[in-house]
């Protein structure tokens, strides 16, 4: 079989870097490759004006000195066409400009030293392009007003390319030397921007395994908070959890250790003795307790479940069908009992719940009322809608609880003194309710029945909201 590779996690610190430094790189060379294209094309308008305004200043020369009748008598005088001579500054940024006069009968009469003794350009007007020497010239010419002679001012192509050249390589100078300034730069801050991340990776490292007290979220940037809150979520639930597990352990060796040390009594007294009466007591006690447990060890079960979920399925459960199935599963209960078990209410009223955990609760709280109501009594369950909820109401007419005991109901375990002993039980039915009520955002309370037991209601939200 083909193992799968498995990619390495990447650094997000040089993963940052990398990236950034390297779109910095990107974006400095397409923009230092466009300023070298506009730079070459700038600098080529700016030679070509500066041929143009050349040709126009000897331009007024010549025609000045037609106007003069002296140009004939300067070239014959000078007896050279050296004429436009300058002298050089020696300026970085200096460039030779070559100009020649040029007859169009004589040819070239006049020239600068750095112009050669033919002519430019056989164009009398405009630019263009000669080669010469097999050096490129760009040159512009400008005739006089009487058409007998041309102007020709010209610039070799390399004396443009150097100075382009040294512009470019001036900007590659000062990339370079900002490249790793910059990426400097960038280091410095991505690593200030990711600190919290190393501190909060630092505290969970040190911490042990059984702390789970929340991260703190001071000074973190919006970023992280929500991560942050979700660790802590976590961790909450985590100590949740744990807690569970640890007060169910605690609660189920505390409630069996008391029915299986009964159990092991009477299993010893029924072998031990000879009386058949008393063995048969014995056993019977013994598959008492065995009933116990087995209830005890459902409900411990059960809550141990209910406590565990965070979140559950809801869907649209008919309250008042839910209410009339559960009576259905106890009606062999109140029956053995002679009890009046009564369903009253509206039908059709719908909740939004999970059902498993529906059931669970209306059999917690029918099975209570069942199991604490005497022979021959009543038990009334009855169902309505009131504003936005549907509410649920279990009464019976057994010996009840005190008021004072009402809030002490659901707490695991807890049994009322006056009640302990009319019914078996493992006090925990009503901390499984209290809990299935929490998972639905419902509400339960305890009150004295009409009837004169204790009648306990239950609100859950109508699933077509308010009317």
């Amino acid at each position: 079989m083909a193992k799968r590779l498995r990619l390495a996690p990447r650094s997000l610190k040089k993963q940052l870097l990398l990236s950034l430094l390297t779109s910095l790189v990107l974006v400095w060379g397409v923009t230092a490759y466009v300023n070298y294209r506009q730079t070459r094309d700038e600098i080529t308008e700016l030679f070509n004006a500066e041929l143009a305004q050349s040709a126009r200043v000897v331009h007024a020369f010549v025609e000045n000195m037609l106007r003069q009748r002296a140009l004939t008598k300067l070239w014959e005088r000078e007896k050279t066409p050296e004429l436009f001579d300058t002298p050089i500054l020696g300026h970085k940024y200096e460039r030779k400009i070559a100009f020649q006069l040029r007859s169009v009968k004589d040819g070239v009469i006049l020239r600068s030293e750095s112009a050669p003794e033919f002519a430019l350009s056989l164009v009398r007007n405009g630019y263009s392009e000669t080669a010469i020497n097999e050096q490129l010239w760009h040159v512009f010419s400008l005739s006089s007003e009487n058409g007998e002679y041309v102007i020709h001012v010209g610039q070799r192509d390399d004396i443009r390319r150097q100075l382009v050249e040294s512009i470019a390589g001036q900007q590659i100078v000062g990339f370079l030397i900002a490249l790793p300034i910059l990426g400097a730069v960038i280091w410095w801050i991505v690593s200030r921007t990711l600190s919290p991340v190393n501190r909060l990776r630092g505290e969970l490292a040190s911490r042990e395994a059984g702390y789970l007290q929340p991260l703190s979220e001071q000074s973190l940037p919006d970023e992280i908070r929500p991560v942050v809150q979700q660790i802590n979520s976590l961790f909450a639930m985590l100590e949740q959890a744990f807690a569970n597990e640890r007060n169910f352990t605690s609660d189920a060796s505390h409630e069996l250790r008391t029915p299986l040390a009964g159990l092991h009594t009477q299993l010893q007294v029924a072998q031990k003795t000879v009386d058949p009466a008393m063995r048969a007591q014995a056993i019977a006690k013994a598959q008492q307790a065995v009933v116990r447990m087995t209830h005890l060890v459902q409900q411990l079960l059960t809550l141990s479940r209910v406590q565990h979920q965070a979140g559950i399925a809801m869907q649209r459960v008919d309250a008042y069908q839910a209410m009339a199935d559960t009576i259905a599963d106890l009606d062999h209960l109140a029956h053995a009992k002679r009890i009046d078990l009564e369903l009253q209410g509206e039908a059709g009223l719908a909740v939004e719940a999970n059902p498993q955990l529906l059931q669970i609760l209306l059999r917690n709280l029918l099975d209570n009322a069942v199991k604490y109501t005497p022979e021959g009594g009543s038990v009334r369950a009855s169902c309505r809608r009131e504003d936005g909820w549907v509410c649920l109401t279990v009464d019976d007419d057994g010996p009840g609880v005190a008021d004072s005991e009402y809030e002490r109901l659901s707490q695991r375990f807890y049994r009322c003194i006056e009640t302990a002993n009319t019914a078996e039980g493992s006090g925990l039915g009503l901390s499984i309710a209290q809990r299935i009520v929490a998972l639905h955002g419902a509400e339960i309370g305890f009150a004295k029945s009409a009837l004169g037991g204790l009648q306990a209601r239950l609100r859950l939200v109508a699933a077509d909201g308010p009317t």
